[in-house]
């Protein structure tokens, strides 16, 4: 999706989740806060997410700047099922093979951000390996863990 579009549909997506409604979106969709590195603004952003041993993962593309906050301050505020809670991240862009298998675990879990990332999914709806590995190429993983 462009930035363009985003713009548009974040605003509404934040106030869903941090509403008594976020049941709608929230089983794997949360909101990201962060203090920017250059600006010491906190920013926020809507994620999709998966839940794996109290640890959350996210993926987003190479190419988006937010995740470069996450590296510079790695303490951030996760809101999950409107619960808001300290997460300690970790910014992976270089461990291909993680990334490949955490992705394909990721998509298994939220399959409809295969289409986002150009990822076919087979008829059982497992994500197709040569896909993964291309998008793998242009993606960064962060593992959030409770602070």
């Amino acid at each position: 999706m462009s930035s363009l579009l985003y713009r548009f549909i974040n605003p509404p997506i934040k106030v869903l989740l941090r509403s008594g409604l976020h049941r709608l979106l929230s089983d794997n969709t949360m909101i990201l806060e962060f203090t920017g590195r250059k600006s010491g603004r906190v920013l926020s952003t809507p994620v999709s997410y998966r839940l794996d041993d109290g640890n959350i993962k996210v993926f987003t593309g190479t190419e988006s700047g937010w995740w470069r906050n996450l590296v510079a301050r790695p303490e951030v505020l996760l809101t999950i099922k409107g619960l808001r809670s300290t997460y300690h991240a970790t910014v992976n862009t270089d461990d291909r093979a993680t990334i490949v298998r955490e992705f394909t675990a990721f998509l298994k879990a939220v399959p409809r951000d295969a289409q986002f990332a150009g990822v076919g999914l087979d008829a059982a709806g497992v994500p197709l390996p040569r896909d993964v590995e291309i998008a793998a190429s242009k993606l960064v993983y962060i593992l959030f863990q409770p602070a």
